[in-house]
This record gives structure tokens, sequence and C-alpha cells, in this order.
């Protein structure tokens, strides 16, 4: 008989501590706190009191960023704006000591319709003490993937979510929400994101980590802030962890002279072998042969750990689909194959059955058993293992029942997220069913569902070229040279302004399709 999932009764490994300095991870610090936030919604209302409450320093590290972004869409009563730009302006205005940093990915003018128009101008017009660059120190076909905020060096952001458009929904994924728009006032699908929030040492860490960045631009950031600072948890959140230890796993390409970093490969290499009786993944991409490997390993064994996949329930676009959706068939039909004992499952979340309507993944979590929690930037995909550079945060429970609980509090949150259950029911429910896969498949004809992910008729093999091309594992390139890099950021500009010059819903039809397949969202 299969061992409730809710007891907190599992068998670690019979090896040492998961988490290794130097091996699968950068470092480990305390976490006086830890939480894990899900969704837009929530995130962008706890960054806005985050903000509203530094003294000294705020750091802002993403993918990508829009200055004009609403973080609080429904409104706000306490008199401060909601706007990002707005909101940095009033906080410095009132605490003239206080700096932010805001360091994006000096994106690819493949991405020039998708970026805001004129972001350079927006933010150089800001206030001295908010200082905004490019981050252009990657290799060719890389980009800057992590997405991290840091406050004080005493509160952190670090997940899956970049402060810009299409992002914004709550846990509830509602079909008609009307405050999910986007910029021009469209609707698109229910979204989900996951990111962790920490304060304590761990949170200084991270500051170590976003001031390398701007030290690497040949910048000079703001000294650490005062180890008195405190103070900035909001009282309404009830952190899932308390006084833990934290690692932070890091992908970090190639530089002149410098090896490459793969933490964050090592660590889920480590994590599929540590298992022992379950595996939940939630990626917007599953396109890693070399992790699909190691995931089908476990389950050809006859008692090796249960697989439960959250993905999107397909590619968009021709391109993507025959891209990055021929690499996730071909990864999956490879775990199908090899999953003789059926403990997998592959879905997607339905935010209605009845009307069609699915919740993209853009989250990046695995949860082991009852004992390992990481969440991050880094897809279950190549190019997050060694070309983009990602940043994720993961906890070991060991043997302390009060982390134990807390992981699975946030195991049974997310998966009661995507089943319309709350945290206390999913605990229940797997008291009775025994299993993950049990409770997917009890719920599976409910309006609210994990869905299994229909891959269609058998297509050949993507070959080396293809996935070198659009996933790569090494980049393709070495870092490039200041004169590029100058000559890079002009084409950008020019693509800006003469977006600028457009009328604004016809340049963001010419970006953008009726369904929002966005390219942000294919590599985000």
């Amino acid at each position: 008989m299969v061992e409730a999932l809710s007891s907190s009764v599992v068998v670690r490994p019979a090896t040492a501590e998961i988490l290794r300095p130097g091996a699968n991870c950068w470092r480990i610090d305390r976490a006086e706190r830890f939480f894990c936030v899900q969704d837009g919604a929530d995130y962008f209302r706890l960054v806005r009191h985050a903000f509203l409450h530094a003294r000294e320093t705020i750091f802002i590290l993403g993918w990508d960023m829009q200055s004009t972004l609403d973080l609080v869409p429904g409104g706000a009563s306490d008199g401060a704006p909601t706007r990002l730009d707005e909101l940095l302006k009033w906080v410095v205005h009132r605490r003239p000591q206080l700096t932010c940093h805001v360091l994006t990915w000096d994106y690819a003018e493949l991405y020039a319709l998708e970026r805001e128009p004129l972001a350079t101008w927006r933010w150089w017009r800001m206030p001295k003490q908010v200082r905004f660059a490019f981050d252009d120190r990657h290799p060719i076909g890389g980009s800057h993937h992590q997405k991290v905020i840091v406050i004080d060096d005493a509160l952190a952001f670090c997940g899956g979510i970049d402060l810009t458009g299409h992002r914004w929904d709550t846990a509830a994924h509602r079909v008609d929400e009307p405050l999910r728009i986007n910029a021009t006032g469209d609707p698109y699908e229910p979204y989900h994101e996951v990111q962790a929030m920490v304060c304590g040492p761990v949170a200084a860490s991270l500051g170590t980590l976003v001031r390398s960045r701007w030290q690497a631009l040949g910048e000079t950031p703001p000294p650490v802030a005062p180890a008195s600072l405190g103070g900035l948890w909001p009282d309404a959140v009830e952190p899932d962890l308390t006084d833990v230890d934290v690692a932070i796993a890091r992908t970090v390409p190639p530089a002149e002279g410098e090896p490459a970093i793969r933490e964050c490969e090592r660590l889920f290499v480590d994590s599929i072998a540590a298992a022992r009786q379950s595996i939940y993944i939630e990626s917007q991409y599953f396109t890693n042969d070399a992790l699909a490997r190691a995931l089908a390993g476990r389950l050809q064994e006859p008692d090796g750990p249960e697989i439960v996949v959250v993905i999107p329930k397909e590619c968009h676009g021709w391109v993507e689909q025959q891209t990055m959706g021929a690499l996730r068939a071909e990864a999956l039909r490879h775990l199908i194959a090899c999953d003789r004992w059926r403990r997998l499952r592959v879905v997607y979340p339905a935010a209605s059955r009845a009307r069609d309507v699915c919740t993209f993944i853009h989250s990046k979590v695995m949860i082991v058993d009852d004992w390992l929690v990481r969440i991050g930037s880094a897809n279950f995909s190549r190019r997050s293992m060694g070309v983009d550079s990602e940043c994720d945060l993961a906890v070991d429970a060991g043997s302390d029942p009060a982390h134990r609980a807390g992981v699975r509090r946030i195991r049974d949150r997310l998966i009661g997220e995507h089943l319309g259950m709350s945290a206390d029911a999913v605990a229940n429910e797997l008291g009775r069913v025994g299993s993950l896969r049990a409770l997917v498949d009890a719920r599976a004809h409910a309006d609210r569902a994990l869905c299994p992910v229909e891959l269609g008729g058998r297509a050949e093999p993507p070959s080396e070229v293809l996935k070198a091309a659009a996933d790569p594992d090494e980049p393709i390139g070495f870092f490039v040279d200041s004169r590029y890099r100058r000559a890079r950021r002009r084409v950008r500009s020019l693509g800006a302004a003469l977006r600028s010059l457009l009328p604004f819903r016809l340049a963001s039809l010419l970006s953008r399709s009726g369904r929002q397949r966005r390219l942000d969202a294919e590599f985000g």
C-alpha cells in the first residue's frame, strides 16, 4: 500500500547533505523567514510594500522591465503610486538617502518590438537616486535571466517573475478577469508564476550577487546596508518556513577567463537521484534531454518515485512548435516510453475545462518528497543550464518536522491552486488516495483540473543542429566586445525610436498575435 504523502514519515537518502556549496550551489545562508509567493498579483503587491518601506537600497535585477507597470491594477488606498516608475520617484523623494539600482538584460534585436518603447529615456528621466542600466555582459545567443529584488540587504525576492507586463494574475485564475489585461487593454489567458520571498542573511547574499553584476559593468554599487535594518517583512504574511538554511544555485555562462558555473544543473541531477517518493516539477519548458534521461532512469526503477510534471498545454505559434515544441515532445516521449510502472503524470492546468481555457505555466519549481523545495528562474531546458544566467533558491528541510511541514504546505498550496482546492483539502485528500498521481487522476474530470498533455502523432527526432540553435547547452560564441555592444545599443535605440513613431496599438499588433504569443513568453 502506498504511504500517504501527507505523512511526515519519508525515508531520506542514505547520502550526506544534498546541498553542497561549490558543487550544486554557490553558498548556503540562513533565512529567518521563507515564503512561496504564488502568482503576479500577490508578488507585485509585496514588492510595492517592500519599496515603500525601503530605507537604504533597492536592487532590481531582471530579464525584462516595464517602467509603466501597474503593480496594483485594482488600486491602493494608501495614497502612494502603484505605477512602477512613479512609485520609485515617490519613495526616493521621501527618503533622499535611498538609492535604487535597476538592471535589465540588454536584449537582442529580435525582441525590439516586444520591449517598452524608449525605455532608456523613461528611466533616465528618473531622479538621480535611481540608476538604470542595460546588462550586456552575456555570450552571443544568451541572456541574463535572473529575476532578483533585494531591499536593504535584509529582504529579497528570487524566482521566475519579472516586473513587466503580461505577468499579473491571481491564484484564482478566473476565466473572466477584468484586471488581467496588457498595455493595450486586451485580455490575456490565466498566467501562473512563483517567487520566493526571504529575509535574513540569505537576502544579503543575494545583494552580493546583484552587486557583482553591476561591478562587471564597471560600476561601483552602494555599500551593504547596515545589518540593523529590518522590519521589512509584511505583518500579514505567515512564512512557510522559519530559521531555515537556504542554498543559492546559479547558472553563469563562461566569461573572459572565467569558467562556466552550472550549479542549477548539478542540483537538478542530485535532487532527482535523491528522491524516494515523489518529484513535483513546474516549468515553462521541458526540453532538457539530459535531465529527462535522469528522470526516465528513476521511472524504470520498480520502487522509484512518482513524477508529476506541470507544463503549458502547448507551445504557441508555428516557430515555437517547430523548435522548442519539437524538443519538448522528444523529451516527453522518452519519459513516457520509460514509464513502465505508470508513475508519471505530464499535465497542464485547466482554468476551466468546460470553456477550454488553460492556465499558462511560467513558474520554475521543483519539490522532492517533503524535504526539498526549489524556486527560481531556471527552466527545465538546456539553455538554463549553461547559456542564460539563472538564480534559484533551495531548501533542504532535513529531519526537522517543522521544516518538512512547511515544504508540504508549499507543495499542497501549489497543487491546490491548479485543482481549485485549499492546501488543507489537498493534504486531506492525499491522505485518503495516497499519492500525487492518484490525486491528479481523481480530479481529472473537474472543471478546474490538471489534464494530460497531448503529444500528437509521432514526429522525427529533432536534429542536433536544431537543439544547438533553439535550445543550446553551451554558448554559441564568446562574450561580445565593447564595439559590438555599442553598435547593438544603437540598433536597439533606433528600433525603439521607430516603434515610438507608430500608433501604439499598431506597434502592439506588429509584435503580438491575438492570443498573446509573445517572444518574451517564449524565453522569459
